[in-house]
């Protein structure tokens, strides 16, 4: 969710611009030439290449056609490879390896019609289940469906062809994975460190962010920059999170370089608390007069904690020894009791503010010391580990897994069941009528259709244009390079460089592979006018996967995504009365439910992407759900805030105000499922008995957010309260 600096809302909120804009069909035409950052994956590119051409070129030399399955086998167990901890790469290659193996003995013999669209129904069905289990396995099921689709058109003749075609398979898939996890080097902690290394990144820009904030102008801390931050924040800590517990699967007899960066991932998590906390306290404390000077040195040492924390960074991804800087967290303290201007709301606000900075100092003393001891493997002292002692959590069965998504109010379950039945017409259409080469209709829908129409349709154009493109890319170099040698090379370079830029811009990887896809079809048929038919045959399923998608069980976000938003509140409310139980509750609790809302959140997020990809309706409609994910963010802000100064502070009795805000997300939530409008909100909160300057102030903002956040509520469109099987109404 990328905005521009658009509009400014309540409370200083920034809604984006420009997105909303643009039209329907536009925004998925300028998808397809937006790059997104980051560096091409160089590595991936190089060992793809090498997993095909080797098997290639031995397949050429040696004369033997039937040998390009293990160059096959090697692409496609290259593709699964998606980097991350060594033992679940090693898995899920593996598992790619066998079952491609076993494919060839489903389809061992050439079948009549009837009998190849009931294996397709059944086979392309059970692999779209294998979303449940994650993006990976869900690459693993969308390749062995287009290699049973291949197997299907193409069969082996006999016993002996179909054990050879798997020796060949296995050969090729255990030469891909010698070069991913042999050949490159072998650290199996690697992934898990640059992980962490995102998440003290990430704090480290939320720490500049704050510390570079002017003494005027609108609250920063409710833009959507701020918003974006906190998501990739959470992010960041989820993909450290799995990767770190993956990687620590089937070691728990080891204590080192595991334990140090356990211990440094949980000080992120408690570093992300207390900085979402500071940035809360110094958003509401004055600016003005005395406070100046003060609120000056507490920005400085957050710059002076960025610092620190790029140390961190340093530490994990190339193994340096940081040096601590020499920042002093008491002395917002002193300046405070030197400071005699100083009302009193201010004086307490800055003073929590001083206690944050002494915390945050702690919890960075002991990320640098973790780090310090990184590459001597020297054991951590008993301070550095005590605080950090999660439960490990009991990992669910497959079957646990699988028997959530069985059932019609499942994406997954819809998704396989659509996939399966479009896939099995395109099957049923294009064998039936005889096309040459009629499988790459049947692969098309395969890769094309998704689990939503926004994303279905991006897909689809992107890999109509890439085709349409690199098949007469694929035409010109048949004609330029008169040599097999050449056109192999040509082959292998296409699909190195087509890897190596994947994770920038899809359209490009399709426009590099589908020359070399053609190409490859074409060296081993003699059929040099294969690229036209690419083509058409790409149309086709194209054209079945956009009916599939609005004909079967059609599921827009706009009926999903205030379920989703819903889900955050009902969050909030859990974290909200968590923070307000007395006693105080322990750090790792609170560390847990406001995990909960941050996962909530980023899925809401992830639906509203999508709302953007499929609506059809004037663009101000979209402000309010906007609104709903930027305030709810806040709002646990507010309940984060409120959670830190407890910690340390006590302070008064919060179930009057607990029951009152939780009673007005019940509603709120309730309002979203059921598509109406929310109760009117009780105007006056309870008193909070006892409560000092800071609590007060702090209450008072919590009351706010719910407020704002009722108004969105209230203001959501029709289109957005009613369920239907459109996509929004259309432009008027």
């Amino acid at each position: 969710m990328r905005g521009v600096p658009g509009e400014t809302g309540a409370e200083g909120w920034v809604a984006p611009r420009g997105r909303l804009a643009r039209g329907h069909l536009p925004r998925h035409v300028a998808g397809l030439f937006r790059f997104q950052p980051g560096q091409p994956a160089v590595a991936a590119g190089l060992r793809t290449g090498l997993a095909l051409g080797i098997p290639l070129l031995v397949s050429a030399l040696l004369k033997m056609p039937q040998a390009s399955w293990a160059g096959m086998a090697g692409l496609f167990v290259a593709l699964v490879d998606k980097g991350g901890p060594y033992r679940t790469r090693a898995r899920a290659m593996g598992a790619m390896t066998v079952l491609g193996a076993i494919v060839g003995f489903v389809v061992a013999l050439p079948s009549p019609l009837w009998v190849d669209v009931a294996l397709t129904l059944f086979w392309v069905t059970a692999c779209g289940f294998a979303r449940s289990y994650g993006e990976v396995p869900g690459i693993v099921g969308m390749l062995l469906a287009n290699l049973f689709v291949v197997s299907l058109a193409l069969p082996s003749h006999g016993l002996k062809g179909v054990l050879l075609q798997a020796a060949y398979f296995v050969a090729g898939g255990l030469w891909s994975m010698f070069l991913a996890l042999v050949l490159w080097p072998l650290r199996p902690y690697r992934p898990a460190r640059l992980a962490i290394a995102a998440c003290y990144e990430e704090l480290a820009e939320v720490a500049d962010a704050v510390a570079g904030w002017p003494m005027e102008g609108p609250s920063r801390v409710g833009s959507w920059a701020a918003v974006q931050r906190a998501a990739s924040m959470r992010q960041a800590l989820e993909t450290a999170r799995a990767t770190l517990g993956a990687t620590r699967q089937g070691r728990q007899e080891e204590s080192g370089r595991g334990e140090h960066l356990l211990v440094l991932l949980e000080d992120a998590d408690a570093l992300s608390l207390l900085l979402t906390a500071m940035s809360e306290s110094l958003d509401e404390a004055p600016r003005q007069g005395a406070c100046r000077k003060v609120r000056l040195e507490a920005q400085h040492a957050l710059g002076a904690l960025a610092v620190d924390l790029r140390g961190v960074v340093g530490a994990l991804v190339r193994g340096s020894v940081p040096a601590p800087t020499s920042w002093d967290a008491e002395r917002v303290t002193r300046m405070i009791q030197s400071e005699g201007g100083l009302p009193e709301p201010a004086r307490s606000q800055y003073s929590h503010g001083a206690g944050l900075l002494g915390r945050l100092r702690e919890y960075s003393a002991v990320a640098l010391d973790v780090a310090s001891r990184l590459e001597s493997g020297e054991p951590l002292p008993e301070r550095d580990t005590k605080p950090f002692a999660p439960e490990e959590a009991r990992p669910r069965s497959w079957w646990e897994v699988l028997r959530d998504h069985l059932t019609p109010e499942s994406v997954v379950f819809r998704h396989a069941l659509r996939l399966g039945l479009t896939a099995t017409v395109a099957t049923a259409v294009a064998e039936g009528l005889g096309l040459n080469h009629w499988y790459w209709v049947t692969i098309t829908v395969i890769v094309v259709l998704q689990p939503y129409a926004g994303l279905t349709t991006e897909k689809g154009l992107q890999r109509v244009a890439g085709t349409l493109v690199g098949s007469v890319l694929a035409m010109g170099l048949v004609h330029v390079l008169p040599a097999r040698w050449m056109v192999l090379t040509a082959i292998v370079v296409l699909i190195c460089v087509s890897v190596s830029v994947r994770p920038l811009n899809f359209t490009v990887f399709q426009v590099l592979l589908a020359p070399a896809l053609v190409l490859l079809a074409e060296i081993q048929t003699g059929d040099w006018t294969l690229a036209g038919v690419r083509i058409l045959n790409t149309l086709l399923g194209g054209g079945l996967a956009l009916l599939g998608i609005r004909l079967l069980w059609p599921s827009p976000e706009h009926a999903r995504f205030p379920e989703e938003v819903a889900s955050v509140l009902e969050a909030d409310r859990d974290y909200l009365r968590e923070v307000a139980r007395t006693p105080v509750p322990s750090e790792p609790a609170l560390r847990e439910a406001r995990r909960k809302v941050g996962v909530a959140l980023l899925a809401a997020e992830a639906s509203f992407q999508r709302l953007l990809s499929e609506w059809k309706g004037p663009a101000k409609e979209l402000e309010p759900g906007m609104a709903l994910i930027t305030f709810a963010r806040r709002f646990t802000a507010a309940v984060t805030a409120l959670a830190a100064s407890r910690v340390w502070h006590p302070g008064p009795d919060l179930g009057p105000v607990s029951r009152y805000a939780s009673d007005a997300l019940a509603e709120l939530s309730a309002a979203l499922v059921s598509r109406r409008v929310p109760s009117r909100l009780r105007h006056e909160a309870p008193a909070v008995e006892g409560a000092d300057a800071l609590a007060r102030t702090q209450v008072t903002r919590l009351v706010r957010q719910l407020g704002v956040l009722h108004h969105a509520v209230e203001r959501m469109p029709p289109a957005l309260r009613a369920s239907g099987d459109g996509a929004g109404p259309a432009p008027t």
